[in-house]
């Protein structure tokens, strides 16, 4: 037995020192391993950070320079003004005057008007001017102005189409308001009385007909009802399923699906009227920007006083919310993506959430817009301009 047990005593130690020698054999490969990793670190690290930095969320830093020369765009009078854009000419309403720009400042043109009141809707290459709350109304090109009208009532609102067609949304001694519809050339082309309020009308994509949103108030809530018309067709196309919310913004996507913005909600509707999807939001609506089916909201939480950015990619079922400085006040979409104003800034944003570029602002702006690679800065009695890159 003694002899066995020796034999079993010699093998484990055996084992042992192979066991030993072989940790011993992985310490020094790793020891010389790590040691050339060091010595190499000048190499293999910049590769490294090179790879981390594909992942990193950089937002481009826009030197905040405010253009010269033309700029800025200086506001005479005291009444207020509007800024549009018509393809590559901006047209600056103010006062009396229509005044027209390049989008680099140079003067194209300054042309009168007699309205009172008078508001400014672009589309396309076209700009309608009407008076709101009185009955004229004028079609301008960034070229010459097409023509002028008057109508029998007061006109409530109106907007142009892409093609020129202009909607205008009109009192009416024996129903809650009118629609009436006019080509380029000011023909007369559709109208229409309404027994409940129009707060909006969109165009077809193709012109040829459009959409109109009425409000009702149905057991002390409101309600807001889309209607599809085409204007050859004395009926109705269809009227969709009323939305529980005060509706402000709407527009089409270019395959024709239908987005409406309210203060409580939005939804998107299909080209039969059928309801695709909604969002409710809580809190209020600082602001909201539509562009293609995407649809940029800016919602402060009424309990928590925290703001954050809503942004729905075409969808109602492809929403991120991104929170916000609180100062933030103006959003639009432009391009695909959305811009944030705040207090000193403006930052854009994918549809993700992610933030994308950024300009300080030295001054205080109420408003915005976006034209080749540039902001147009709405201050109280001018215009600036500034650069922005993503």
């Amino acid at each position: 037995m003694s002899q066995d047990s020796d034999k079993v005593e010699y093998r484990m130690k055996k084992r042992n020192r192979v066991r030993r020698m072989v940790q011993l054999l992985i310490f020094v490969v790793i020891a010389v391993f790590c040691w050339h990793l060091y010595t190499q670190r000048d190499l293999w690290l910049p590769k490294l950070e090179g790879i981390g930095s594909r992942y990193e969320n950089k937002v481009t830093q826009n030197d905040g320079e405010l253009a010269e020369g033309n700029f800025p765009l200086l506001i005479t009078g005291n009444t207020g003004y509007q800024l549009k854009l018509a393809n590559d000419t901006l047209f600056l309403l103010h006062d009396n005057y229509v005044d027209l720009y390049s989008i680099h400042g140079d003067s194209r043109d300054s042309r009168q008007h007699a309205f009172q009141n008078a508001m400014l809707s672009t589309d396309g290459k076209y700009g309608l001017i009407y008076e709101n709350n009185g009955k004229s109304f004028r079609l301008d090109t960034k070229n010459k102005n097409l023509y002028n009208k008057t109508v029998d009532n007061n006109i409530i609102s109106g907007v142009v189409s892409e093609d020129g067609s202009v909607a205008l949304i009109t009192e009416s001694g024996s129903y809650a308001c009118s629609i009436e519809v006019y080509d380029n050339t000011g023909k007369r082309i559709y109208q229409r009385n309404c027994v409940n309020h129009v707060t909006d009308v969109i165009f077809h994509n193709d012109s040829k007909g459009c959409c109109f949103i009425s409000m009702e108030v149905e057991n002390g809530k409101v309600e807001s009802k889309v209607t599809s018309v085409s204007f050859d067709q004395k009926e109705e196309q269809w009227t969709a399923a009323p939305l529980e919310t005060l509706a402000l913004y709407a527009g089409f996507t270019s395959s024709g699906t239908l987005c409406v913005v309210g203060n409580t909600s939005c939804a998107y509707y299909s080209k039969k009227g059928e309801l695709l999807g909604s969002y409710i939001f809580d809190g209020t609506l600082i602001d909201a920007h539509l562009e293609d089916g995407r649809i940029a909201l800016i919602v402060q939480d009424d309990q928590t006083r925290s703001t954050s950015l809503a942004l729905l990619d075409q969808s109602a079922d492809d929403i991120s919310v991104t929170d916000l400085p609180a100062t933030a006040s103006c959003v639009r979409v432009f391009d695909g993506d959305a811009y944030v104003m705040s207090n000193g800034n403006v930052t854009s944003y994918d549809f993700s959430g992610r933030a994308l570029a950024t300009v300080a602002l030295a001054d205080s702006y109420t408003s915005f817009i976006r034209e080749n690679g540039y902001l147009f800065l709405l201050g109280y009695d001018q215009i600036d301009r500034v650069d922005f890159k993503e």
